[in-house]
């Protein structure tokens, strides 16, 4: 019988067939992606500072996690010697293991601290937290209270980061109360790791919940191309369509509901239709402003804030584009790149907005993608630097959102398939523009990119410099494009064509 630990629980609590995969078919499991190795790192990062919380612990940390004897036993000895606080403390019962980011002693009372890089409880948060709680119970060093430490999205940063980051969450009720699924679920899976043969398993929504599944490609092998999944919004019609046999999006009955953008996704696929209302399009572009400003922010999305006065998960650019185009049809570029060394000890977001004055007049409508986020940004901007409010709150006033045409539909192909966002309607209507030759061709990596250098407090290298100001511009050019498509539409109509 096999061993578990917290994931591996938490993959049988998902779906036993995923377990049984990673027990015995690890060579279907894709390597680690990126974001996936950027999330562990985070969680990494933000564990070790958590030890601030509760500082000057013994660590019990494994060298070889292979073998976890010696934790195990560091753990026990320094538990019967009263030592206050433990790191990665290691217990071990039954057919499970765990570790606990924190043990700590508090006034008699033995506290289990479970770290996550979170802003709040989840439910999987107390599931693993409940089996870490079984295990130490039968290992004979059942907590008297159970703490979730995550972070604080209150925290704003003021010099060194500080305890302050984390808050505390008492989950002891809710992980005592799930102990007997624990014990018959672990039991479940003890029998599940003797199986032979790979368990009957249909796909669910419990493919995706609460995490993607890795095995996905494989246990989805037989699900067609254009199926009721990827019809937009179809939410728990698509399951509904699909327990009936019916897969692909042709198969659809012509009396089942849809929506009028499930309507144009579905008649684009079977007719190659393309929709355009041009009435609706052309009011809706008559009513902007010459010069037109195309904008777009990169930003920084940290855990753990990197710049004074911001907060964990805080939107935090450091990058625009912009391109101006006056009535004339004649386009002039503008760009910012912030300075990775102006995060320590320097401002910014400061030298931002100076260039944003430098870069706008006082005219003319600003053109974004989905302009939530650009508005987003400039408020908080506003609301950090008050003397600057009034002209920001100037800009979010003038800002026209491209997206509305996509997203209401006034325009559909089909190469855009069931989205609406730059990246499906650019190849859309421009096939041969692409974002290949780049370096840096997503807003993640550009991020990620020029995270790691404020991190490292290191200027940027020439290369990876020239990699940010050419995608960002490329962002805002395809919007350029985007607008030239829909200003030389030709017909008046809006019928389907």
């Amino acid at each position: 019988m096999r061993t578990l630990s917290k994931s591996k629980f938490i993959s049988g609590v998902q779906c036993p067939k995923k377990l049984w995969l990673e027990w015995y078919r690890p060579e279907l499991k894709p390597p680690l992606d990126a974001a996936t190795e950027k999330l562990f790192a985070t969680g990494h990062e933000i564990g070790k500072l958590a030890w601030l919380k509760f500082p000057n612990g013994k660590d019990a940390t494994p060298a070889d996690y292979k073998n976890l004897s010696v934790s195990l036993g560091n753990t026990k000895i320094w538990l019967e010697q009263g030592v206050e606080t433990i790191y990665e403390a290691s217990f071990s019962a039954g057919n499970a293991f765990c570790m606990l980011d924190i043990l700590h002693r508090n006034q008699g009372e033995l506290w289990a601290i479970e770290v996550k890089n979170s802003t709040s409880v989840k439910d999987y948060h107390l599931m693993d937290a409940s089996l870490q709680y079984w295990v130490m119970n039968e290992a004979g060093f059942a907590p008297d209270r159970f703490f979730l430490m995550h972070i604080n999205n209150q925290y704003i940063r003021k010099g060194e980061i500080t305890s302050d980051l984390f808050t505390l969450t008492e989950i002891t009720d809710e992980v005592i109360g799930n102990q007997d699924f624990v014990g018959d679920k672990l039991k479940e899976l003890g029998q599940l790791s003797l199986m032979e043969t790979e368990p009957e398993v249909s796909i669910g929504l419990h493919c995706s919940n609460p995490f993607g599944c890795d095995f996905q490609h494989y246990c989805w092998a037989h699900v067609p191309e254009n199926s009721v999944f990827e019809l937009t919004r179809m939410g728990a019609k698509a399951w509904d369509l699909f327990n009936q046999g019916i897969q692909r999006m042709e198969e659809i009955p012509e009396d089942y509901p849809l929506s009028d953008s499930q309507v144009l996704q579905l008649r684009g696929l079977k007719f190659n239709e393309t929709y355009c209302d041009a009435p609706a399009i052309r009011n809706f572009l008559n009513a902007w402003e010459y010069p037109l400003h195309f904008f777009d922010f990169e930003t920084i999305m940290p855990a753990i804030p990197v710049l004074d006065g911001t907060r964990p998960y805080q939107q935090v650019p450091f990058q625009y584009s912009l391109h101006v185009l006056d009535e004339n049809q004649n386009r002039e570029h503008f760009e910012f790149l912030a300075s990775p060394e102006a995060f320590s000890g320097g401002n910014p977001r400061k030298n931002l907005i100076e260039e944003l004055k430098k870069d706008f007049g006082n005219v003319g409508s600003i053109v974004t993608y989905n302009k939530s986020f650009e508005v987003s940004r400039l408020r908080e901007l506003a609301e950090a630097f008050p003397e600057d409010a009034e002209f920001l709150q100037g800009l979010i006033e003038r800002i026209v959102d491209l997206y509305d045409v996509f997203r209401n539909r006034w325009f559909y192909h089909p190469a855009m398939k069931n989205s609406a966002s730059i990246k499906s309607v650019l190849p859309a209507l421009f096939p041969n523009f692409s974002y290949g030759d780049l370096n840096i061709s997503d807003g993640m990596t550009a991020s990620d990119s020029y995270l790691g250098a404020v991190q490292n407090c290191e200027a940027l290298d020439l290369e990876l410099k020239n990699n940010l100001l050419k995608y960002c511009e490329l962002d805002t050019y395809a919007m350029v494009l985007i607008y030239g498509f829909l200003k030389d539409l030709d017909g008046a109509n809006d019928e389907r064509k």
